[in-house]
């Protein structure tokens, strides 16, 4: 087996967008029957929630007795329950009624309370238009005076009274609109969101309660069905696992989330005190600039120490703009755990703590075990550290608040890239033999349309479109960055080999003289290179200055070039639903999710077989079971698999795993006819 197929690493990315996130549990599926694993998974938004129960999945996996752990496809077997309650309850996200719409609900009671609302449009387009007149005098014209008296009458009504209006109007005077709908909205629990803070436990409880593996009964009918769930149920994810647990499992999770206050992108990830030095040495640099303004949005991922709740780090990455609160870093990070004490002293009093200076300096020491110990120059950092404002200002505080990770980064890929790096780095890998497999699931298909809807579009199909567009473009941008990353990573590599080349054969060529020629060759070289101000391996004269050149030439080529990423861009030709539509009043439909579901199942099939089909022999253990388990269900050797007529291959193809729930009635490359 060749050297470098040993240092390969794979990346499952999930991006975020709702209800779309049924597409990625098709993803997961056909993972789970190719028995591909993944080093490093990132999510943000719903791929946070996916992402966390696929890092479970793995977890338990890994649990399995040896005969069915070392056998593949005893090993989907075995696993394949999980999955199937997994399917089961993204199936019943309706029922679970995360939006509540019901006539009971807060959005029933809205609807009711505003069917008695006695103001009628003409009257609410008056009020705005002379309102936001620049013009508008002091006193309102004759014609809007009857509206705005009906308008104080329905408020007066709803708002608690006349002293509770002329309190908003004399406080909020800046926007009293706005604090008026603030206060109505309060009547029924959504002043701060769709969803009440306290009913978080519904998306909670989607990936916490136990609930029977989908059968063929749950899925006759328009609706789901409950029979069979007297059977066994299966909880999805325990509620106290942490992402240390995954981690200690040999599976880095790391998940977006946006701060609230800072308006960055922070990492929820586990990170111990060493490893939250380590991360310091190598990107406070960027934090110590005196305008952290200069760093875009989404290009720097802030890391903190601690150990994240799994789920309620997928709570905290999925917080949709008005849909759910913003989520409190102490949901996030259970103060009872010891891991995160550190954390809780730096959110209290950042490094000014002496118990914070006291875990960093241990922490530093224990890193520098094989090496000097500098403890006078990391006093000085430290202290640096400490006194740089926009460092203090850049890192969360006590009282932050988060919001949806994909509101700045909604394909995470550079957090696999990271992860990848910082391991590397940890476990002394060369970056010249490290491959990255970067598995990325994008929820928007390439963003066409018809040309006859081109020559004339109507106003709302120009925003409708633009936003399709906008959201594509952020999806894919991520991608186009992994390709310019590996584009001068290739260019790095072959420079430096160039370089190592000349200097081998430069060493030759003086090994043929005597020493003073040899000698003034050398100080020739040593003093060019002062003249050019280049450091590193100057010396204080041109002995050994080849030697030097190798090493650093060696060490740029090993260990600082980009990590060299291979990626698989998995994505839907269509999108059945859209992101809210959790609920059936919301759009959700049966037929529509199972088309999704099994989407993401087939799409991923023939990509995964794609790539591997594409390395030839130069695969892994791993990759050959993977490849080996793809062409079993997918049918023969062949590939890509020869069609009758112009029928496209990729539609062609008929899945043979039988016992897959979908496989007879409901999914297009099972025993149904391909459309």
């Amino acid at each position: 087996m060749p050297e470098r197929q040993e240092k390969v690493r794979r990346g499952f990315v999930m991006t975020g967008g709702g209800a779309k996130g049924l597409y990625e549990a098709g993803v997961v599926h056909a993972f789970h029957i190719t028995g591909v694993e993944f080093d490093v998974i990132t999510g943000s938004s719903i791929g946070a929630f996916n992402s966390v129960f696929f890092a479970e999945y793995q977890l338990r996996k890994g649990e399995l007795a040896p005969e069915d752990r070392n056998d593949p496809e005893r090993a989907v077997e075995a696993m394949d329950k999980l999955v199937k309650a997994y399917h089961h309850a993204w199936l019943q996200l309706p029922e679970k009624r995360i939006v509540d719409d019901s006539e009971m609900g807060p959005l029933g009671k809205l609807k009711d309370d505003l069917l008695k609302f006695k103001l009628c449009l003409p009257d609410l387009t008056s009020i705005i238009w002379w309102w936001t007149d620049p013009e508008r005098g002091t006193v309102p014209s004759p014609r809007v005076w009857p509206a705005l008296v009906k308008l104080g009458a329905e408020l007066t009504e709803r708002l608690g009274g006349a002293g509770k209006l002329l309190d908003i109007l004399k406080h909020g005077r800046t926007a009293p609109f706005e604090n008026a709908i603030r206060a109505y909205l309060a009547r029924f629990g959504m002043e701060r969101s769709l969803i009440p803070a306290d009913e978080d436990s519904r998306l909670t409880s989607i990936f916490t309660d136990p609930i029977a593996p989908l059968t063929h009964a749950h899925l006759r009918g328009a609706r789901l069905a409950h029979a069979g769930d007297e059977g066994e149920k299966v909880g999805l994810v325990q509620p106290g696992r942490t992402l240390r647990d995954y981690y200690q499992a040999g599976i880095d999770v790391r998940l977006t989330r946006a701060n609230y206050r800072t308006g960055r992108l922070e990492v929820s990830a586990y990170l111990s005190a060493e490893d939250f030095v380590r991360y310091m040495q190598r990107q406070a640099f960027r934090l110590e600039k005196e305008d952290p303004d200069k760093i875009p949005l989404g290009s720097f991922r802030l890391q903190v120490p601690g150990n994240p709740n799994a789920i309620n780090a997928a709570l905290a990455s999925g917080r949709f703009p008005g849909v759910l609160a913003p989520y409190r870093v102490e949901d996030l990070y259970p103060p009872s755990d010891s891991e995160n004490t550190l954390l809780y002293s730096m959110l209290a009093n950042w490094l000014d703590d002496p118990e914070v200076e006291s875990r960093m300096t241990k922490a530093y020491l224990a890193l520098q075990e094989e090496e000097p110990k500098d403890e006078e120059g990391w006093k000085k950092t430290y202290d640096r550290w400490r006194e740089t404002q926009s460092m203090r200002d850049f890192f969360p505080r006590l009282k932050d608040r988060y919001v949806d990770g994909g509101a700045i980064d909604n394909t995470p890929s550079n957090s696999i890239i990271d992860a990848t790096r910082e391991w590397a780095d940890r476990d002394g890998v060369s970056r010249h033999d490290l491959f990255l497999d970067l598995y990325t699931i994008f929820l928007h298909p390439e963003p066409k349309v018809d040309p006859v809807e081109v020559e004339d579009p109507a106003f709302h199909q120009v925003i409708l479109r633009t936003r399709e567009i906008q959201g594509a473009a952020k999806q894919s941008s991520a991608a186009v960055v992994v390709d310019t990353i590996n584009t001068f990573g290739r260019r790095g590599e072959r420079l430096g080999d160039s370089l190592l080349a000349v200097l081998q054969s430069y060493q030759e060529t003086l090994a043929s003289m005597d020493a003073a020629q040899r000698q003034e060759i050398l100080d020739g070289l040593r003093e060019r290179v002062r003249q050019r101000g280049i450091r590193g391996y100057q010396g204080d004269d041109g002995e050994g200055i080849l030697e030097r050149m190798v090493d650093w030439a060696g060490n740029i080529v090993d260990n600082l070039l980009p990590v060299q990423v291979r990626a698989v861009k998995i994505h839907p030709e269509e999108m059945p639903l859209d992101t809210l539509q959790f609920t059936e009043r919301l759009g959700y439909r049966h037929q529509n999710a199972l088309a999704m579901l099994t989407m993401g199942c087939y799409n991923t099939l023939w990509a995964l077989r794609n790539h591997l089909e594409g390395q030839g022999d130069d695969l892994d253990e791993r990759d050959r079971q993977s490849l080996a388990l793809a062409r079993k269900w997918m049918g023969g050797e062949e590939w890509p698999p020869e069609s009758s007529g112009p029928e496209d291959p990729r539609h062609a193809w008929r899945c043979q795993r039988t016992a897959c729930v979908f496989h007879a009635e409901h999914c297009p490359h099972g025993a149904k006819p391909a459309d």
